[in-house]
C-alpha cells in the first residue's frame, strides 16, 4: 500500500520549520532532506524528487514519506521501503531483517511526551554499506535535537554508522527525560496523598487518578520503546557496516546497557504506578466509608425519637398519656434524651 500525499499536515510544517532552522528557501514541488559530506564535515540540505544525488550520502531522512518520494529512493538505492502498515507491525521478524543490500530496523519512539496526549510513533532504519536511510512519519524531539547537534558539531558524524548511533543515543537520552519527569511527578502524588494534612484541604482524587493514569500510560509508551531500542541494539550489533571501527561497537554495548538500566527503572516506576493508584482508591474507599458511617450514626440517633414521636402520632381515642398535663414536655424529653444516649454511647466506643 502506497502512501498518500498530504502536503499541508505535520510533513508540511516540519519541512517549512526546518528551512527556517537552516536557511533553505522553499521550491516548488516535492524534496527530500538528505545530510552528505563536504569537505570533512556534514551538511545538509534539501534535494528535488527526481533530481540529482549529491556525492557521499551518509544520511537521508524521509519525514512523511509520499509516493514520488518512495519512487525516487527506491529506484536510485534499489531497496523497497516499507509501508506504514508494515512498520507498525510488531514481529520481531517484521521490525527487524536483511535484504540483499540493506538491514531494516524499525523503533517505537514516544511524541508529544510533554502534552497531556503522549503518542507512539515508529521510526525505520535502513543501513546500508555505507549510508543510513530513516522512514518517519512524526517528527519526535529526538531527531530534532540531533540534527541540531549535529549542525553544531559536523564533523563527528562523517559515517553513516556515527549518524545511526547518534541517533538511537538522542532517543534513549530523551527516554531518561521522560522518566526523570514522570518519576518527578509520582513522587509529588505521593507526597499528595500521604502528606499529614492536619486540617488542610483534602486532594482531588479525581485529578490525582487522572494524572496518574497518564503518568503510567506515560510510563508504558517510553517502555514500549526502550524494549524495540534494545532489539535494534543487538540486531545491529553483528553488522558487518557497523563493525568497521571500534568505536562504533564500544558505542553499542553503552547504548545496551544505558537501555537495560532505563527499562529496570521503568519496571520500578510500573510498580510505583501501581502502589499510587491502589493507595488513591484505597484513600477515595476510607472516604466513602466515613461518609456512610455519618449517614449510619446519623440514622441511629434519630431512629427512638422517631419511634416515640410516631407512637404518639398514632390516632387512638384511647391513649391515657393525651390528657396528661406534662405529656407533650414528657415526650420531647423523652425524645432528645432517646437521642443523647447513642450518641454518648458511639462516642465512648470511638465510632465518632
Amino acid at each position: 500500500m502506497r502512501r498518500s500525499l498530504r502536503p499541508n499536515g505535520v510533513a508540511g510544517q516540519a519541512r517549512d520549520a526546518f528551512r527556517l532552522r537552516y536557511g533553505i528557501s522553499a521550491r516548488e514541488g516535492r524534496v527530500i532532506r538528505v545530510y552528505s559530506i563536504e569537505q570533512g564535515r556534514i551538511s545538509v540540505r534539501e534535494v528535488a524528487v527526481g533530481g540529482p544525488w549529491p556525492a557521499d550520502l551518509v544520511w537521508i531522512d524521509l519525514l512523511q514519506l509520499d509516493t514520488a518520494e518512495e519512487k525516487a529512493v527506491e529506484q536510485h538505492f534499489g531497496l523497497d521501503i516499507p509501508t506504514r502498515e508494515e512498520m507498525a507491525e510488531i514481529e520481531a521478524s517484521s521490525r527487524l531483517y536483511h535484504t540483499t543490500n540493506a538491514s531494516f530496523m524499525t523503533a517505537t519512539l514516544v511524541t508529544n511526551a510533554d502534552t497531556t496526549n503522549p503518542e507512539s510513533s515508529v521510526v525505520t532504519f535502513i543501513v546500508t554499506e555505507s549510508l543510513l536511510i530513516t522512514v518517519r512519519d512524526a517528527d519526535p524531539l529526538p531527531f530534532r535535537t540531533f540534527t541540531a547537534h549535529a549542525q553544531r558539531h559536523p564533523d563527528e558524524y562523517t559515517r553513516h554508522d556515527a549518524v545511526l548511533l547518534g541517533l538511537l543515543e538522542a532517543v534513549v537520552d530523551r527516554l531518561a527525560d521522560i522518566l526523570e519527569s514522570a518519576q518527578a511527578q509520582l513522587d509529588d502524588i505521593s507526597r499528595e496523598i500521604f502528606a499529614n494534612r492536619q486540617g488542610k484541604a483534602k486532594p482531588d482524587y479525581q485529578d490525582v487518578l487522572k494524572r496518574i493514569g497518564r503518568n503510567g500510560d506515560l510510563i508504558s509508551k517510553a517502555r514500549e520503546s526502550l524494549v524495540s531500542i534494545a532489539r535494534i541494539g543487538a540486531f545491529a550489533q553483528p553488522l558487518e557496516s557497523l563493525r568497521r571501527h571500534k568505536t562504533t561497537q564500544a558505542q553499542i554495548k553503552t547504548l545496551q546497557q544505558d537501555v537495560s538500566s532505563l527499562s529496570d527503572h521503568a519496571s520500578f516506576l510500573n510498580t510505583k504506578v501501581s502502589l499510587l493508584l491502589d493507595a488513591t482508591l484505597g484513600m477515595i474507599s476510607i472516604e466513602q466509608n466515613a461518609t456512610i458511617k455519618i449517614f449510619s450514626v446519623v440514622a441511629v440517633v434519630f431512629l427512638p425519637p422517631t419511634l416515640i414521636a410516631s407512637i404518639y402520632g398514632m390516632n387512638f381515642r384511647y391513649m391515657p398519656e393525651l390528657d396528661w398535663p406534662f405529656g407533650y414536655p414528657l415526650a420531647l424529653l423523652a425524645m432528645v434524651i432517646s437521642a443523647i444516649l447513642p450518641y454518648v454511647f458511639f462516642k465512648r466506643r470511638g465510632w465518632l
